[in-house]
């Protein structure tokens, strides 16, 4: 149910920003944000690279014993564009991902119906909450607008929904997260019955 209303919701704000730009034509340089050092590389490697290490984290994971995943921004990058390509469910475009200075960095361009395509930039930072990765939208962009703050609420709630589920299929406790310039670092350990 929430992702037929988030979906819904992303058409009709989709539609709504075309109209208002072409009624507007809005003049002025188009400023994206980009990670640091250039574009990140998209490779199935490093997407299967990220699933492997997640599967050895859950395995190395035991009631006593901590076990750590690093995720890297190419790692992450491969994943979400291959995720995209496979399912085609999110209009997204050209995903980069990359962590700094304790957030996570998200651009891509917004594929609309026409030939109007809008850049656009999700700034989130991710916490422990007890045993559970919390993550909080706190800023989204499509081309010069700013997302509506119920459709932001309604990411960060859907967000939220799929990590506590994939937390308590794995049935992990989350201990730690860091996230540092480049990698993310997830600690965790099994749950005790």
């Amino acid at each position: 149910m929430h992702r037929f209303s988030f979906y819904q919701s992303f058409i009709v704000l989709i539609s709504l920003l075309i109209l208002t730009s072409l009624a507007c034509r809005l003049g002025g340089q188009d400023e994206t944000i980009g990670p640091p050092g250039g574009p990140i590389p998209v490779s199935q490697e490093a997407s299967d690279r990220l699933k492997q290490n997640f599967y050895q984290s859950l395995q190395e994971a035991t009631s006593t014993h901590e076990a750590s995943l690093r995720i890297t921004n190419e790692e992450i990058t491969s994943l979400v564009a291959n995720e995209l390509t496979s399912t085609g469910q999110i209009p997204l475009s050209n995903p980069q991902v990359w962590f700094t200075s304790g957030r996570i960095y998200i651009t891509g361009e917004v594929d609309t119906v026409g030939p109007v395509n809008f850049n656009s930039l999700i700034v989130a930072t991710a916490v422990v909450d007890e045993g559970r990765m919390v993550v909080r939208v706190e800023e989204a962009q499509m081309g010069a607008f700013d997302f509506p703050a119920t459709l932001v609420e309604s990411m960060t709630q859907t967000v939220n929904e799929i990590l506590t589920g994939v937390i308590v299929d794995a049935d992990l406790d989350i201990t730690r997260l860091e996230i540092l310039e480049g990698e993310m670092f997830v600690i965790g350990t099994r749950r005790t019955s």
